[in-house]
């Protein structure tokens, strides 16, 4: 379904709330490090744009790092946001090194799934809010090992630290999505 609505990442805006340590669990085990919090401003919409993300970084080098919404505005179709998250990795291969990277992984707007992973070959046909992403983007088998069958996955690189990338990033493979009820098939 094509996009009713020209979303900009730029217009997403992220302003620093509390820091604190903090405990979690991820694949059921458990995580300790610190919770940063953040208010968002989807610029994108007049009215109920209000967000606020928690950002947690692990103490452990070799940990995940997660982004999620703690509230979300009061819309159907996002009700179901604060149970999902974005998880970012380091890189450790050849250019990427250094920088963090997630799977370009849509909501699912249908409600078969949680999730539709993107493969390289299906990058032309995701929204047009993505196209400024696209210099980041990269096969997962480029930027770090893999055991599994996820090597042709598509991932987005960021800079390390840099939180307001990673939570745009959310806005674009799950708050975008869902309202305009984007799929791939």
């Amino acid at each position: 379904m094509a996009s009713r609505k020209r979303y900009q990442l730029d217009r997403v805006t992220i302003e620093a709330g509390e820091s604190r340590p903090a405990t979690w669990t991820f694949g059921g085990d458990a995580v300790s490090g610190t919770e940063q919090a953040y208010a968002v401003t989807d610029g994108n919409f007049s009215s109920r744009n209000t967000w606020e993300f928690m950002v947690r970084i692990p103490k452990a080098r070799g940990g995940r790092l997660e982004v999620r919404p703690r509230t979300t505005p009061n819309l159907k179709v996002w009700a179901e946001l604060t149970d999902r998250s974005l998880t970012f990795s380091r890189a450790t291969r050849g250019e990427a090194r250094g920088r963090w990277y997630c799977q370009v992984a849509l909501a699912d707007p249908t409600g078969s799934r949680t999730k539709d992973v993107v493969k390289g070959d299906e990058r032309r046909r995701l929204p047009p809010w993505f196209d400024p992403l696209q210099g980041r983007m990269r096969l997962k088998r480029n930027v770090r090992p893999t055991r599994g069958t996820d090597g042709d996955a598509l991932v987005v690189l960021v800079p390390a630290d840099d939180h307001a990338a990673m939570i745009r990033l959310f806005f674009a493979t799950k708050v975008w999505v869902l309202k305009e009820g984007i799929t791939l098939d």
